[in-house]
């Protein structure tokens, strides 16, 4: 099952046994999309997960004129959209493939099934999304104090 072999390669997946990725699979949707799709626009209900299995996606935010400006990027191996799907927000980005992508996806409707289904393999996803999340905020929080100590000079003595 392709689905299955490329949730082996993601790192978010590594510590799920192959019967429970055979399961998990099963809520899971492949796409793939060529450069330059738009994956969704800034507004959009966050009712999908992306998981990035090849490829790149930027994400970008209007400047005061109007001009889309990239904020970020996410590279193969990362989830993407997990804030907004869990906080039930909107995307507060555009995110567009910047060369082809190839994604499973996991939907509001799908996570709801598993989470029926099997609670204990949905809270093993929910687990493994929250270190991802941690880890993002503690690598944002550190860059946040170097700037600010750049910014303002370094700590004081």
């Amino acid at each position: 099952m392709v689905k299955v072999e490329l949730a082996k390669q993601f790192p978010l997946f590594e510590n799920f046994s192959e019967k429970e990725l055979q399961e998990i699979a099963q809520y899971l949707d492949y796409v793939v999309y060529p450069k330059e799709e738009v994956l969704f626009e800034e507004g959009d209900p966050g009712d999908k997960i992306f998981f990035i299995v090849k490829g790149r996606v930027g994400l970008y935010r209007p400047d005061p004129f109007g001009n889309p400006v990239k904020v970020a990027v996410s590279e193969e191996g990362t989830p993407l959209g997990e804030l907004s799907f869990f906080s039930n927000h909107f995307h507060s980005s555009k995110g567009v493939a910047q060369k082809e992508t190839h994604a499973l996806i996991l939907t509001r409707e799908g996570y709801e099934k598993l989470k029926e289904e099997d609670p204990q393999l949905a809270i093993k996803l929910l687990e493994s999304l929250a270190k991802v999340i941690s880890e993002r905020l503690k690598e944002m929080n550190k860059k946040f104090v170097d700037t600010t100590c750049f910014i303002w000079g370094g700590p004081k003595k």
